[in-house]
């Protein structure tokens, strides 16, 4: 079995760093800890390897960790099995059937997070909102980017339904787009306030 991070000499960990394969997004991460190794930063070096006991372990929850910090979210829960949870939960779903939905998420600082799930045939996606979703801070704003988005797929599955009938069915999409319209009035259209 592989030893824990923190039961490596310094020169493993050194080492352990230069064989981690990071992503684009990880490498800031790497450098940091190969920075603070280097240096002999106690402090810099236990921050780190206080979110897990290998590289691959602390670059994921480190990663996440930071970028809770945006969405407001200070400290550092782990979950059974040693991971930072980057969802977020889910304040409304708007709803165009059982397939196609906006799904708003908001952290503890009010920011909200978009994602939409959508099906057009047998084509179709979604995920669920997280930290690494663009922070949107109004609420308004956070329902028309779900409907841009849904717009976004549709148009994609029109243009494909010509020669592709199966993934993107043209008269299915017809209906999502025709209650997207009804959906685009009710949420972002100026409601008319009456005195009595």
């Amino acid at each position: 079995m592989d030893k824990k991070i923190s039961q490596m000499t310094r020169e493993e960990k050194l080492q352990a760093l230069a064989d981690y394969h990071a992503c684009k997004r990880e490498r800031h991460i790497i450098l940091r800890y190969v920075q603070a190794l280097r240096r002999e930063d106690a402090e810099q070096t236990a921050y780190f390897e206080s979110f897990g006991e290998s590289v691959h372990q602390i670059v994921l929850n480190v990663n996440t960790y930071e970028r809770r910090l945006v969405f407001g979210y200070v400290d550092k829960q782990f979950n059974e099995y040693g991971w930072i949870n980057g969802m977020l939960p889910i304040v409304e779903e708007i709803r165009l059937d059982t397939s196609n939905v906006i799904h708003i998420g908001q952290s503890v600082n009010g920011t909200y997070a978009v994602t939409v799930s959508w099906c057009t045939g047998t084509a179709g996606g979604g995920s669920h909102p997280s930290v690494w979703d663009e922070p949107i801070s109004d609420y308004k704003e956070a329902v028309r980017t779900g409907i841009h988005r849904l717009e976004g797929h549709y148009t994609y599955a029109e243009r494909h339904s010509l020669t592709d009938k199966g993934n993107y069915n043209p008269k299915y999409i017809r209906k999502l787009k025709a209650g997207l319209r009804e959906l685009k009035l009710r949420y972002t259209a100026p409601q008319q306030l009456s005195l009595f």
